[in-house]
């Protein structure tokens, strides 16, 4: 009941507050303008993330004080930083440096105070502990890609925040069930936050989420990523969800953002661009030039992650390497489906 109440708490404080933040926004005139790389047509608000981290940061302070210990005021500190930077990029664009800069920071409070960090790779690729420089540069770096991988995928209604509330209800039951109370309210504090928000955002659009909601929901995401995959090497559960290798999980629960971004920046890469310049050839971009609505992309989406998740559990047994090469693989394929059907539906030049 009491978890229950964390989350109906953190969904009423965000639903509540979005129309008083859309006035606010549109009285500063802080909106996202449409362009030709955009897909909305009108000026929409932005700092939906406000009401999504204060709704949040709310009721997880209220749910966590039974629990509360002094590494979790570091991560709570590390959360208001990565707010600062989203909301300071959204009232005026900070230069890619800059916004990977504050990332950076706070990425470091996580490791250096909290001891959020990957010490052992469950037996991927043969690897078990790792050395501590290795520890801390992969740590770091998943921070960093997990946060810019939600950034990027705000790309249409409803996407970030449908894929973010997939995946902090998923942490929330996995925590729960390893007994970690805390991180259960932090995961349902941020899942009935962006619940709240959701009908605001989804299908035209009435406000955005911004840097200030991607960055947090890709930070706190990262938390509860690095610290499960930790939490699973010490503590045995039933063996309904006991899992042989939990980066296999994480990387299911994150699927469709990590993949998205990694195949995207390659691309970049090859055409030797910057990986953080904007364009159009997200998985979401794709489906839209397909034919998809904007809705339907997202439910399709949501549905991908889902049984990628489910995929994952059934798995839960198997060699952790050769069920993380099954799902990359089959992660790759689908995202490079779209592509596929849109060469074959361009018309063949007639000879």
């Amino acid at each position: 009941m009491f978890f229950l109440i964390c989350f109906i708490t953190s969904f009423l404080v965000a639903f509540a507050s979005i129309p008083t933040i859309i006035r606010i926004a549109s009285r500063l005139q802080l909106f996202d303008e449409p362009n030709e790389r955009k897909l909305h047509i009108k000026r929409t608000p932005l700092l939906g993330g406000v009401a999504v981290f204060a709704a949040m940061i709310f009721s997880f302070t209220l749910g966590a004080a039974p629990y509360f210990e002094k590494q979790h005021l570091f991560i709570i500190t590390s959360l208001i930083l990565i707010f600062f930077f989203g909301l300071r990029d959204d009232i005026a664009p900070l230069a890619p440096l800059k916004k990977l800069s504050g990332q950076i920071t706070a990425a470091l409070i996580l490791i250096l105070f909290c001891n959020i960090r990957l010490t052992s790779l469950h037996g991927l690729f043969g690897i078990h502990i790792l050395n501590e420089y290795a520890s801390f540069g992969i740590t770091l770096v998943g921070i960093l890609f997990i946060v810019n991988s939600y950034n990027l995928i705000d790309g249409i209604d409803g996407l970030a925040s449908g894929l973010g509330i997939i995946a902090s209800f998923v942490f929330s039951i996995l925590f729960y069930v390893y007994s970690e109370p805390l991180m259960s309210i932090l995961a349902l504090s941020l899942c009935g936050a962006l619940l709240g928000f959701f009908p605001y955002n989804f299908r035209n659009a009435r406000i955005f989420l911004g840097d200030t909601g991607t960055m947090t929901i890709g930070f706190v995401l990262s938390i509860f990523s690095f610290h499960f995959i930790e939490l699973t090497r010490t503590i045995q559960v039933n063996s309904w969800f006991d899992y042989q290798s939990a980066p296999t999980v994480v990387f299911a629960i994150l699927v469709i953002p990590m993949v998205d971004t990694l195949r995207v920046f390659t691309i970049r890469i090859f055409k030797m661009q910057s990986p953080f310049i904007a364009d159009r050839n997200h998985i979401h971009h794709r489906l839209l030039e397909l034919g998809f609505q904007p809705h339907h992309a997202c439910l399709l989406l949501y549905l991908v992650n889902t049984l990628f998740i489910l995929s994952a559990w059934f798995l839960r047994h198997e060699n952790p390497s050769f069920v993380l090469y099954s799902l990359v693989a089959t992660a790759l394929i689908f995202t490079q489906l779209p592509l596929l059907f849109l060469r074959l539906k361009k018309p063949r030049q007639i000879i």
